[in-house]
């Protein structure tokens, strides 16, 4: 696995949006990124509009081609999430990223082209975007994604929920948003969870939704061989008028107790604030003790 170079002050990164169009500036984002002392690129069509999406198709992908292939370019922001990576995902071309890897940084809908490029042997970073940028309730998310990108470690240790299953484990972090860890089953980005550590988070779904997805996995063999879970944000989370009668916690733990790895509830990525970055194809320790969780990169190594 490669880890690509830190940032420095100095180096140019860019800005594309692959999927939803914008619906709010991302001038806070800009200003942030300069105050790191980074140059600013901004796609062509970031501001496109064309039903849902951030520009055509083809329009996405040109912006996107055109920055994984400038060696120039150090590190790639992607907008925001949203729909609509996986409509363009396979058509890029990744000949001259492979040669010359940057960091792509992301979350949500961006989690099918992370777990794409790890899936090429190149680490990636499931982190904020600009649209959430420079605000200050953003602001530890931030200070975290700089950390990541320019000083090259992340530590993090958080109160253990008595929800946890006590363990220890180690493995390369892989996963994220659980609806596209679903929808790439069967493709160039499926997740490989064999002795990963397996993060998931999600947004918006019903909670017979959740189960199902999670039942997925487990039928597709997802958490056999599986180090360790990571449970982020379930946002947003609802019921159905026929109810399903377990509780969001209650359905992963439902789905989990067949299996004897650490499960750690309460890690604080995905579609809240803060959303702490995570290094994706990058190994970690991860610790789930009764009183504390701790994951930590800066012990284990860089990559696999």
């Amino acid at each position: 696995m490669i880890r690509p170079p830190l940032l420095r002050k100095g180096d140019r990164v860019a800005i594309v949006a692959s999927a939803k169009r914008l619906q709010s500036g991302i001038d806070k984002g800009i200003s942030l990124l300069k105050d790191w002392g980074l140059e600013i690129v901004i796609g062509d069509h970031v501001h496109d509009k064309a039903n849902l999406f951030a520009g055509r198709d083809e329009d996405r992908l040109m912006d996107l081609q055109m920055v994984f292939d400038d060696s120039t370019i150090k590190a790639v922001f992607m907008a925001r999430g949203g729909y609509g990576t996986t409509r363009i995902l396979d058509q890029i071309d990744l000949t001259s990223f492979l040669n010359d890897p940057k960091w792509v940084c992301g979350f949500s809908d961006i989690t099918a082209l992370l777990q794409n490029l790890v899936n090429h042997g190149i680490a990636s970073l499931h982190s904020t975007v600009p649209v959430l940028m420079g605000q200050e309730e953003h602001q530890l998310s931030d200070d975290s994604l700089w950390r990541a990108l320019f000083e090259g470690n992340l530590y993090y240790e958080f109160e253990s929920s008595k929800l946890n299953r006590i363990g220890h484990a180690s493995g390369v972090v892989c996963g994220g948003n659980l609806s596209m860890i679903c929808n790439s089953m069967g493709t160039s980005s499926e997740i490989d969870t064999e002795g990963k550590i397996l993060f998931i988070e999600d947004v918006g779904e019903y909670y017979y939704h959740l189960d199902r997805m999670l039942v997925h996995l487990r039928r597709a063999g997802k958490f056999d061989a599986v180090k360790g879970v990571l449970i982020g944000y379930f946002t947003h989370m609802k019921d159905h008028q026929d109810s399903f009668g377990l509780s969001v916690n209650q359905i992963i733990l439902e789905q989990l107790k067949d299996f004897d790895f650490p499960v750690a509830f309460g890690f604080r990525a995905g579609h809240e604030a803060p959303n702490l970055p995570l290094y994706f194809g990058v190994n970690a320790a991860l610790s789930v003790d009764s009183d504390r969780v701790i994951l930590d990169y800066k012990t284990s190594g860089q990559s696999n």
